[in-house]
């Protein structure tokens, strides 16, 4: 897909690399221009005042939502803050490159850090750890050195967390396969499992959480 051809009223995301820094903005699609290859798009604000995503070490990626089953994602799009004739501002976005489909199943992991406990097989002796991350079809565990269990064993954690700002309460059972081990320098040990089934809901935690935690980033590490 090409980015003149989305439609005005589509959502869209957009990802900034700002020295390393990964902050997330919402937009919609407001105008198409094809000969340019190039749309417009409502500005971001922030404190009242509008965000410029131009500058030394600034990346811009925009995810588009679509019909289709994947979003579309386009890499590296030039990007500038005009004034329209009304006097309202927005962005135009241009890239003469074809978007890729992107997956969040294969390129969304989120940072979960809550302390659980874990058992293993068919032991109901619970230890404790921390789920360290997780995604739609797997997560990682972080143990101490003392407990110790092979690739291939079936693990059990329960995940509970409350999102600031949406007021809802998430606890779900993660039951896993061990696929990875791996040895910290201070001596604790991480397991990455795969989940050995759908888990409801988790999705919409994932996103949630994310949202939430780039919000935040945004806010505080954002200069313009």
């Amino acid at each position: 897909m090409r980015i003149e051809e989305l439609k005005p009223g589509q959502e869209l995301t957009l990802f900034v690399s700002v020295h390393g820094n990964s902050l997330v903005f919402t937009s919609k699609v407001q105008e198409v221009n094809r000969k340019r290859h190039m749309i417009f798009a409502d500005a971001v604000f922030q404190n009242g005042r509008p965000i410029s995503f131009r500058g030394k070490g600034v990346i811009l990626n925009v995810l588009a939502a679509t019909g289709d089953e994947k979003p579309h994602l386009f890499k590296n799009v030039a990007n500038t803050l005009l004034r329209r004739s009304d006097g309202t501002l927005c962005y135009s976005l241009t890239t003469i490159v074809e978007s890729v489909a992107y997956n969040r199943r294969e390129n969304f992991r989120c940072y979960v850090g809550i302390e659980t406990s874990i058992q293993v097989g068919t032991n109901r002796a619970a230890h404790e750890a921390i789920i360290r991350d997780v995604s739609s079809n797997g997560f990682a565990v972080v143990c101490n050195r003392d407990i110790r269990f092979p690739a291939g064993s079936l693990v059990h954690v329960v995940l509970n967390d409350q999102i600031d700002g949406f007021g809802e309460k998430y606890v779900f059972h993660l039951y896993g396969l061990v696929a990875r081990i791996q040895e910290l320098e201070n001596g604790r040990i991480i397991y990455g499992c795969r989940l050995n089934n759908h888990v409801a809901g988790l999705d919409s935690y994932l996103m949630k959480k994310e949202r939430n935690r780039l919000k935040k980033s945004s806010y505080s590490s954002y200069r313009y």
